[in-house]
Order: C-alpha cells, then sequence, then structure tokens
C-alpha cells in the first residue's frame, strides 16, 4: 500500500497543474518543498515557490524543473496521458490527483472523492506508466503531517 504522507516527506519537488485552492501550493512550500506552477495565461508563465530562510519566496523560471518527485494534479481525466508523459520526462515517481469533490459529488476545494472505477482507471494507466497514483488524503493533509513531525 502507498503511504502518501512518506512520498510527501521524500520529495524536494512538486510540479502543479491546476489546484482547487491557494491551500495547496501554500501547504507544500510550508512543508518546504519547491513548488513549480504556471501563474499566468501562457504556457512560458512558470514560476517556483519555495522557502528561504523561512520565507516563501517566488521567482519566474525558463522552464519546468530537470527533475519533479511529484506531479499534483486537479485535472479532468483526458489530461492524464499528458500528466504521465510529464512524470515520465522529469522522472517523477508519483501522480496525485485531488478532484476537489466530496461523497456527493459536490464541488469541496478539501474533497478527494473518486468513484472506485475512477481510482481504479487513474490508477492503471499510471502503474503502464511506471509512476504511483495516489488521491487521497488530500496532499494538504499529508503536508500538515509532514510539518508535525
Amino acid at each position: 500500500m502507498i503511504d502518501a504522507v512518506e512520498i510527501l516527506r521524500a520529495a524536494r519537488t512538486v510540479v502543479l497543474h491546476d489546484w482547487p485552492s491557494e491551500d495547496v501550493p501554500n501547504a507544500l512550500v510550508a512543508a518546504g518543498l519547491d513548488v513549480t506552477f504556471q501563474g499566468g495565461p501562457e504556457p512560458d508563465d512558470l514560476y517556483v515557490t519555495r522557502l528561504v530562510d523561512g520565507r516563501p519566496e517566488t521567482e519566474r523560471v525558463s522552464g519546468l524543473p530537470e527533475h519533479a518527485d511529484i506531479i499534483y494534479s486537479h485535472r479532468p481525466f483526458d489530461d492524464m496521458p499528458r500528466l504521465l508523459d510529464e512524470a515520465r520526462r522529469l522522472g517523477a515517481s508519483t501522480l496525485w490527483h485531488q478532484s476537489g469533490l466530496d461523497e456527493r459529488g459536490e464541488r469541496d476545494p478539501a474533497g478527494v472523492h473518486l468513484t472506485d472505477a475512477e481510482a481504479e482507471q487513474r490508477a492503471a494507466l499510471a502503474r503502464e506508466a511506471g509512476v504511483d497514483f495516489v488521491s487521497a488524503p488530500s496532499i494538504v493533509e499529508a503536508a500538515a503531517a509532514v510539518r508535525a513531525r
């Protein structure tokens, strides 16, 4: 069984593809990770936020990092092939997906609900790509557990 907190504890770099709330990048940076994300409408509007002397600092970067440990996604299923290609290209061991939905299918920024069929379909694609798939707990919850230890 995959231990999501241990995956996050071992990680140093995360590339974000959309997120349901600002809690996601903020929690990851607070847990000491370098977080790369698209911060504007153009494909090259890329930024990285990291802790420097205990404070978050953001800078524009010219591209994705050469390596990422985790690709985080709050994107539809149709984006999975592209995200898994990126995970392989960057050497990421994990694709962490957050649905942003609760058990009733209602929007919830902390929600991680997937049906069993959705979770298995995504996990199977990730396995084929040689990447671990995590959809629960939320990455914010896991980051809080990392910070607590």
